[in-house]
């Protein structure tokens, strides 16, 4: 067995530990003459790993708009087949028990050369 193979065993293995189904609803911005549009979809459902990353306190982030509570901590680990993202013009989002989840950061997991998987930085929103 080569190493690429038994990391995407190993990703796979940790996901069945404490496996979570989540559909990922996406806003893309694309080119639309002049500006910009959104276009909504959402994902077929992917079986993930949540799991509590860091040690950071909940924060209230205050805007114009209003107020909202946002949490840090959180992080999700998914196969290579996953397609999770996060940028400028990609707006990932998902719930699941009851928690809303923003995607901020996906690393994926490298193996010579070849993806194995994805960690992903979440923001859990209120």
């Amino acid at each position: 067995m080569n190493f690429v193979e038994m990391r995407r065993r190993h990703i796979a293995w940790n996901i069945a530990q404490n496996p979570s189904t989540i559909s990922i609803h996406r806003k893309l911005k694309q080119r639309a003459g002049g500006g910009y549009e959104e276009v909504e979809t959402d994902l077929p459902p992917i079986t993930v790993r949540l799991f509590i990353s860091h040690n950071q306190l909940p924060q209230e982030v205050s805007t114009t708009a209003g107020t909202k509570h946002t949490d840090r901590v959180y992080s999700l680990l998914a196969n290579e087949n996953a397609d999770i993202q996060a940028s400028t013009t990609v707006i990932d989002r998902f719930t699941v028990n009851g928690e809303s989840y923003l995607v901020r950061n996906v690393h994926p997991q490298v193996v010579q050369g070849v993806v194995v998987g994805y960690q992903v930085d979440l923001e859990r929103v209120n």
